[in-house]
């Protein structure tokens, strides 16, 4: 085996030092380190969307670089007295011949600690979190100012000093006079939230930091949710106004299995949000009063009035139609219009679907204004409308 030179002088010493140092750490470790990188940015890709996963996972991350660290400090120490037993004693042969990749190697390490070290130091004050001050604006002071006595006209009254204030506690002997005394302030107690929505919004005033940030993700869950389900409430209401073409032209008779098996498509859709809904609340049951205000509002139901009247309207509607194709006389008038009135009932449902969800999104708008301490959280307006039945079937 060659060896360098036993006495390597200066900066040739500390060259040496580096390409042991990176060929102790490179045998060991390296292999381990880059598996458990792996293992921690996994959960980051599959969770992403999902901040509390993701702060778990940059946390894993920083503690294997600190792990490993440690491990890089132990070859560190470990090299010099390597070094140190091949220069002392002669059995060894001197130093050791590196390849000098290993330098390289072992400075890309030592410029990663050097670079590491403060950053997770100045990463970690970062981390703490300002307290929290809530500043409560003082009650206005109320003043009364007592009306001034007039004297009686038939007699004039010389004062010498001032008149000693009036007492507040004794009423007028008088009773027909006028009172003269000035009324008294009295502290207004503090009362209860007015409304659920009051409630709620007081409670989202005191949530910390990271309750504030899983309450947005839950709302963000939540409108992405309502959305989709719109959407398959614009596929059966653009579905009611083919029907109604096809009835008016005499071809629902002939292409009623068509429709039928679009129907039975989106029907399987409409259950699956109504699965959904389900676990979408029990996954954040964590948040039960906003998770409740959003879906329900202040008491109704969020199944029977809101996703359940489209899954009705799906199956129903297709449920109806599949009878009606088993009449053998379905293109009389006569037997188009019972179609025809089955339809209606379920539009009117499909409108009653779009009334809630349009109102839950409003809620979710009110819930994210109520995050912000200064935010002013807007009434829902009056004025929502949902789509006409069949008013995108021309698009």
């Amino acid at each position: 085996m060659t060896h360098a030179h036993e006495n390597t002088p200066g900066l040739g010493y500390y060259w040496e030092y580096l390409k042991r140092f990176g060929k102790e750490s490179s045998e060991g470790w390296w292999k381990d380190f880059g598996t458990a990188i792996v293992l921690a940015i996994i959960p980051v890709l599959l969770a992403w969307g999902d901040r509390t996963v993701q702060q778990g996972a940059v946390l894993a991350v920083e503690a294997i670089g600190i792990f490993f660290g440690l491990v890089a400090l132990r070859h560190l120490i470990h090299t010099s007295f390597i070094l140190f037993r091949e220069r002392s004693h002669p059995e060894y042969g001197g130093i050791r011949y590196t390849h000098w990749g290993y330098g390289v190697w072992g400075a890309a390490i030592l410029l990663a600690l050097a670079a590491v070290i403060p950053y997770g130091a100045f990463h970690q004050w970062l981390r703490k979190l300002p307290p929290v001050v809530l500043q409560v604006p003082a009650p206005p002071s109320l003043t009364f100012t007592a009306p001034p006595v007039e004297p009686p006209e038939s007699k004039a009254v010389h004062v010498d000093k001032p008149l000693a204030p009036l007492a507040r506690s004794a009423p007028p002997t008088n009773a027909g006079a006028p009172s003269q005394t000035p009324p008294v302030a009295q502290s207004q107690p503090q009362t209860a939230p007015a409304t659920f929505l009051d409630r709620i919004v007081q409670e989202n005033r005191g949530l910390t930091p990271d309750d504030r940030n899983r309450l947005s993700t839950e709302l963000y869950e939540c409108d992405q949710f309502l959305k989709q389900s719109q959407d398959y409430g614009y596929k059966l209401n653009t579905e009611f106004g083919k029907l109604s073409n096809d009835r008016q032209s005499g071809a629902l008779a002939k292409n009623v299995d068509d429709h039928i098996k679009f129907l039975q498509t989106l029907s399987k859709s409409a259950l699956d949000q109504y699965h959904g809904l389900q676990k979408l609340q029990t996954k954040w049951e964590y948040f039960p009063d906003q998770t409740e205000y959003v879906f329900s509002g202040s008491g109704s139901d969020a199944f029977n009035s809101g996703i359940g009247l489209l899954a009705n309207a799906v199956q129903g509607m297709t449920s109806s139609l599949t009878n009606w194709s088993k009449i053998s006389n379905r293109d009389q008038q006569d037997v188009l219009n019972i179609e025809a009135q089955q339809q209606v009932d379920y539009e009117k449902g499909l409108r009653q679907f779009f009334d809630w969800a349009n109102t839950s999104l409003q809620r979710i708008k009110q819930m994210r204004q109520s995050l912000d301490p200064n935010g002013v959280v807007a009434p829902l307006p009056t004025n929502t409308v949902a789509p006409a039945a069949a008013a995108f079937s021309l698009n």
